[in-house]
């Protein structure tokens, strides 16, 4: 059975490493149960390229009690801020021409 990558035309992308990176990698790989190190080494660039090019907008990583606080602070009313009021009522530094 194939997979959605191996249905379409694959390129090699090539790199050179000292054989200490490519120990360290090759450990990671191992304690990461990696089918082999070239897939680590391609989850690894893709999670890069994804946190680069922003894909990962729609996820936010916080504790379980962080996030049960916000969720708590969203629910609660909201109270006004005077100076928030004040800065909102002024016509600011710009105006529209």
């Amino acid at each position: 059975m194939k997979t959605e990558d191996q249905t379409e035309a694959l390129e090699r992308i090539e790199t050179r490493v000292s054989p200490a990176d490519r120990a360290r990698i090759g450990a990671a790989a191992v304690a990461r149960h990696e089918e082999s190190v070239a897939r680590f080494v391609q989850r690894a660039a893709l999670k890069e390229a994804d946190d680069v090019l922003g894909r990962e907008v729609d996820v936010t990583r916080m504790p379980v009690d962080q996030f049960e606080d916000l969720m708590a602070a969203l629910d609660r009313p909201a109270e006004p801020i005077p100076e928030v009021v004040q800065l909102a009522a002024s016509d600011g530094a710009f105006s529209r021409r």
